[in-house]
């Protein structure tokens, strides 16, 4: 008789943990043995050095697994990444030791693109200036502008960009988008939308919208010199990755008012800390990487995140 071999997996997202009591029979009926590790934002790599020898898999956020915790990891077979971006994996390298890594690439092109269009709809009419003014006993207004008519620039044309753009379309946008896959060309075309350059897209538009992956090529892709490329009149909206804009230049841009406003829900370095200048810009508006975060998306992640571990275990 062949005795089912017992896991043990390390659960470390806070969206799996905080609902763990309806998971926990589906973990037993596996004949899965779990520990739970919260951190404010993610599990740091001397954490986790200390403790991955124990577990045959991970379900993780943006937790920090680098060569070193992998080299470490000898039972490991499974990396299940809550979300899409696996920047925080060192991926290839997992998969050179035999570790399956998975992620969740269909969770949030909708609640994350109808975030970015909440932004841009917050900032273009001074939605936040006017409920702190009013909130201080004040009867302000406050001139917006309107959206038709206006250029709205996608760098990234991933489910999340392209979501964005058809969204967009609702508000008579003129919609101009830059892939580094320049074979998405014809689609792009076929959609209605025209495909720039970045620099050219930069020049050009009114409203930036960042929906790239983190790599080697999109970090530091917006700093010093492409805000002298843009309009005063711009205002940037980032839901993609912190790093992709250079927080530095960023700042300044927006103090010396070479762009007109910015929409952040990702930052060079997280947590955002508590003295940031950012948080203290009326011309920006910022959230703690929050804009995947409705409940429907959460469910569907936590089911496909639980079903790709189980996947990768072979159960």
């Amino acid at each position: 008789m062949v005795v089912k071999q017992n896991y043990r997996i390390l659960i470390t997202w806070r969206n799996v943990i905080k609902n763990i009591d309806k998971y926990k029979h589906i973990f037993n009926n596996k004949k899965i043995k779990f520990d739970l590790i919260q951190e404010r934002q993610n599990v740091k790599e001397k954490t986790l050095l200390k403790i991955i020898h124990k577990y045959d898999g991970i379900l993780c956020g943006d937790d920090e697994i680098t060569k070193k915790v992998i080299d470490k990891a000898k039972k490991l077979k499974v990396i299940s990444k809550w979300g899409a971006g696996m920047d925080s994996i060192e991926v290839e390298y997992a998969k050179e030791n035999k570790i399956k890594v998975f992620n969740s690439p269909n969770a949030f092109p909708e609640s994350v693109s109808v975030y970015a269009i909440g932004l841009i709809i917050a900032l273009s009419r001074k939605l936040l200036e006017s409920d702190r003014s009013m909130r201080n006993g004040k009867w302000e207004k406050f001139q917006g502008s309107q959206l038709a008519e206006k250029k709205l620039g996608i760098v990234g044309y991933g489910r999340i960009g392209r979501r964005i753009a058809y969204l967009a379309k609702g508000f008579s946008f003129d919609i101009f988008v830059n892939d580094i896959n320049t074979s998405l060309k014809k689609n792009i075309k076929k959609s209605g939308f025209k495909f720039l350059t970045k620099k050219n897209l930069f020049k050009k538009v009114d409203f930036l919208c960042l929906a790239v992956d983190l790599n080697k090529k999109s970090f530091h892709m917006i700093g010093k010199k492409e805000f002298n490329l843009m309009k005063k009149n711009l205002i940037l909206i980032n839901i993609s990755r912190g790093p992709v804009v250079d927080q530095v230049s960023l700042i300044k841009a927006l103090k010396e008012k070479k762009i007109a406003g910015a929409g952040l829900d990702v930052f060079e370095y997280e947590p955002l800390g508590i003295k940031n200048q950012l948080r203290k810009m009326n011309n920006c508006i910022v959230s703690a990487h929050n804009a995947f975060n409705t409940h429907e998306a959460s469910i569907q992640t936590n089911n496909s995140s639980i079903k790709n571990l189980f996947t990768g275990l072979k159960i």
